[in-house]
Formats: C-alpha cells, structure tokens, sequence
C-alpha cells in the first residue's frame, strides 16, 4: 500500500511532467503589414462602391424625374420607386464613402499599435457584414419577384402605373443586388485576408529562445 500510493502520484504526474518538457506556444500574432494591407484594400474598395451608388442614385432620380415629368401613366408609375430608391442610394453611397474613409484611419492607428487585438475584433465583425449582405441579397431576390409580379398584375388588369411601378421595382432590386453581390464578394476576400497569416511564437522552457512559425489558413 506505501508503494502503491507514490506510483499513482507519478502516473498522475507524468503527463504534465511531460508538457512541462515541450515548448509553450504563445498566442498567435498577427501579420502587421498582411494586416494592413488587407484592410486598406477592402476600405478603398468599399469608398469606389460609395461612388457606384452614388451613381446608382443619381441615375435614379434624374430618370425617375424624366419619367414623372413624361406624364405617361406608366412612366408616372415608374417614376416612384426610381425616385425613392435612387435617393436612398445616394443617402448610402455618400455615407459609405465617408465612413471607409474615416474606418481607414481609425483602423490604421489600431492596427499600428494593437494588430492582434484588431483582427480579434475584425473578424466577428466582419462576420455580421457578410450575414447582413446574404439577408439583402435575399430581400433583393423577393423584391426582384415582386416587381415583376405587381407588372404582371398591372397589364393583366390595366392598370398602367403599376405595371410601370413593378416594372421599376424589379429593375432597381437587381441593380442593387449585382452591387450587394461585389460587396460580399469583396467582404468574403477580406475575411479570408485577415485570416489567412497568423504567427505563431513558440517558446523553449530550457533556453528561452523564441521561435516565430507562420501558419497558413487560407486555401490553396
């Protein structure tokens, strides 16, 4: 029985005896330069997508003021969602834009000073970004059909202004998903940027020497 409790104790002890042996790992750090450069591409591509709607909306309301001026019922009933639609894009576009612009500089200092810290935040973020885009896109697809079935309504019926107004509709809904599909496309590259490098230090109990191992997470 004497002999028996000390031979416990070190079967017990030998598994962290042993990981008491090997190096410890440290927690990843980040890239600082991949870091930047991937944020920096994903902003200046978010403040060209601010120009595009403000395009966008721009080309909407001067038509959909064309067409209410026309005083066609069709072109009147196609005049509303152009005008409604294209002012919410210009408000979106010009908000977009400057926003990235300031996100440019905040993240830079952050960045600089935090990088790790910064990716730990960026990546969840970044996250909802890319749920909220797959639920527009999904509305846009809804609206798509809807406009179509509101102009399919409105010739079967004759009723001119909202054929026009469906008709509107769908147009605007798939100008806007072609642009939410750039978006997630740009969003899904810089996600997969932040996360692709990470370092990895490792440190030898006996020496204290530090080893820096990059690990890749991306696809190939």
């Amino acid at each position: 029985m004497r002999l028996l409790l000390p031979a416990l104790l070190i079967l017990l002890a030998a598994p962290a005896l042993a990981r008491a042996d090997e190096p410890a790992a440290a927690a990843p750090a980040v890239d600082q330069p991949r870091a930047q450069a991937a944020m920096a591409a994903y902003f200046e591509g978010e403040i060209h997508g601010g120009y595009a709607l403000i395009g966008m909306g721009v080309a909407g309301l001067l038509a959909g003021g064309f067409l209410y001026r026309h005083g066609a019922p069709t072109a009147r009933g196609a005049s509303y969602p152009l005008l409604g639609i294209g002012l919410v894009h210009l408000v979106a576009g010009a908000y977009v834009g400057i926003a990235s612009s300031r996100r440019i500089d905040t993240f830079t200092t952050q960045i600089a000073s935090e990088p790790s810290a910064f990716v730990a935040r960026e990546r969840p973020r970044m996250t909802g970004v890319s749920t909220t885009l797959t639920a527009l896109k999904i509305a846009e697809v809804v609206l798509i059909a809807g406009g179509l079935s509101a102009a399919a309504v409105g010739w079967r019926t004759d009723r001119p202004r909202l054929r026009g107004a469906g008709l509107a509709l769908a147009l605007e809904a798939a100008a806007t998903l072609g642009f939410d599909v750039v978006a997630a496309q740009r969003a899904t590259r810089y996600r997969t940027a932040l996360a692709q490098t990470e370092v990895a230090v490792w440190v030898e109990p006996d020496t204290g020497v530090a080893t820096a191992t990059v690990m890749y997470a991306g696809r190939f």
